[in-house]
């Protein structure tokens, strides 16, 4: 497995809602995180937890919690953690959507990471519309 992310459950049943998540399997996550960082002009072959060993609290991004999940306490991050993010990832998507990559990839591969990218925003809009944590598993 990878990584699923998803809106934190609430105590009352949230049919909208509780269902929501963006899934990654290792592979596609690292492909994935490869092109969300060149987006923040980060090489990730340098950063701990990567290969590397330079530490995330010199990395000053919004989307740092989606490389370093060590920002996830307990497997949540709170929702007003995940406002920043959202509004990052909402950008980054109209980027891609117009073909504009900072990154590099295969086409095909980019329109999968498209499709991921598209998931993760609604999963983290989800997150702040209802006040709830984004958790990671």
């Amino acid at each position: 497995m990878g990584a699923i992310y998803r809106v934190d459950r609430g105590v009352e049943p949230d049919w909208l809602h509780d269902d929501l998540v963006a899934e990654f399997g290792w592979a596609h996550l690292h492909a994935f995180n490869r092109l969300l960082a060149a987006e923040e002009g980060i090489d990730l072959t340098t950063m701990a937890g990567y290969g590397g060993t330079s530490p995330w609290r010199d990395i000053g991004t919004s989307l740092k919690p989606l490389f370093d999940l060590d920002a996830f306490k307990s497997g949540k991050l709170p929702a007003q953690e995940c406002v920043a993010m959202h509004s990052r990832l909402n950008e980054i998507l109209s980027a891609w959507l117009r073909g504009s990559y900072a990154g590099t990839a295969e086409s095909e591969m980019r329109f999968d990471q498209l499709a991921t990218l598209e998931n993760l925003a609604v999963v983290v809009g989800a997150c702040i519309e209802t006040g709830r944590a984004l958790t990671v598993e």
